[in-house]
């Protein structure tokens, strides 16, 4: 029995022995009436009567709980784990009857049993003591296994998620990488006085990629992160018009990492990078009272090439379902222009795993 489980199990017949403590003092205050005893007496009686059937209850419920629990394998079917339990009771009850006919009333309350040690009436409360006390336990057992086993496909599920999210962003940071040094690379052709800078910044986000965008963030970190984002692809795209407009009233705010990243690093491919005529990104990012809202519109090529694989906004996506189920995404898909409004609400029980 591990510890948790052993605990509890303490705590159940700590419960269950004082409150037959309570029916024993009940049934002693009529019983021993005669004997004009006081009621501290008789609450020693009760307590030290119930301790001693609890040597009678306890042995017959743990073995009748590895019989139905498949501990034995000699009882390997339904009817001998019933014939099984059934002789328990028996072997139980005649116990019970023992401790209190030859030990409790001569011993500890000092006067002989009015009845025969096996009498129908003995045998019947005896009876309905060790089912009483076998039922209850076994209540408690099987509800207590059910929230070990809700617990465990909780862990289950919560690992699932955390291992899909990694996946998901093992895919993300390539699809950046590869992105970035195509800009690097043309840059190099040209000779840009820029490549050192836009290197250097590359540096700093793939850092940020590797150590921290496998846990939960501070919002301004993560925002510092697409900042960076944006200067790189700016030195790239000279004629772009690019506002972004930022109000956080929470910069602590904890976010996954990336996930503004992609939207943004979307219109830069899909907007700035396929447009031949004069191309814009307009960003938009709002936190307040814990509601953030995103939007972010980019100008887009009346025919643009087909050549993505679509592996950024469809894995952004599953990421959003899984950490924050009640966020709204919104997609516009027009012409010339292409938008996304994005959020997620802090307050209404997301479930950030990572």
């Amino acid at each position: 029995m591990d510890g948790n489980k052993l605990k509890y199990h303490i705590y159940f017949w700590i419960f269950y022995f004082l409150f037959e403590i309570n029916a024993e003092l009940a049934y002693l205050t009529e019983a021993l009436k005669p004997l004009s005893l006081s009621k501290p007496v008789l609450l020693y009686y009760s307590a030290l009567s119930e301790f001693c059937f609890l040597f009678s209850e306890i042995p017959c419920f743990y073995i009748i709980l590895a019989i139905v629990d498949g501990k034995f394998g000699i009882f390997n079917t339904v009817w001998k784990k019933v014939m099984a339990s059934v002789v328990m009771i028996i072997l139980g009850t005649i116990l019970f009857r023992i401790i209190c006919h030859d030990f409790v009333y001569p011993v500890i309350y000092g006067i002989p049993e009015d009845i025969p040690r096996f009498s129908q009436f003995g045998i019947f409360n005896a009876v309905m003591n060790i089912i009483f006390a076998v039922a209850l336990g076994f209540g408690f057992e099987k509800f207590r296994q059910q929230l070990e086993l809700q617990k465990h496909l909780n862990d289950i599920k919560t690992e699932k998620y955390n291992n899909e999210i990694k996946f998901l962003k093992a895919q993300i940071n390539p699809h950046f990488l590869f992105n970035t040094l195509n800009n690097i690379y043309g840059l190099s052709l040209k000779k840009a006085d820029e490549t050192p800078d836009i290197i250097m910044k590359l540096s700093k986000i793939m850092r940020f990629n590797i150590y921290e965008s496998y846990h939960n963030i501070a919002l301004s970190r993560d925002i510092e992160n697409l900042k960076d984002f944006i200067d790189i692809q700016k030195l790239r795209h000279k004629n772009l018009e690019l506002k972004f407009i930022e109000e956080i009233d929470n910069p602590s705010q904890e976010i996954s990492p990336l996930i503004l990243l992609q939207f943004v690093e979307n219109a830069f491919k899909h907007g700035a990078s396929e447009s031949i005529k004069s191309s814009y990104i307009h960003i938009d990012l709002k936190l307040k009272d814990e509601i953030l809202t995103y939007k972010v519109e980019n100008s887009k090529e009346v025919n643009p090439l087909k050549d993505t694989t679509g592996i950024g906004m469809n894995n952004i996506k599953r990421q959003l379902e899984i950490l924050y189920p009640g966020h709204i995404l919104e997609i516009d898909s027009q012409k010339e222009k292409y938008s996304v409004v994005l959020k997620i609400y802090f307050t209404h029980g997301n479930s950030e795993k990572i």
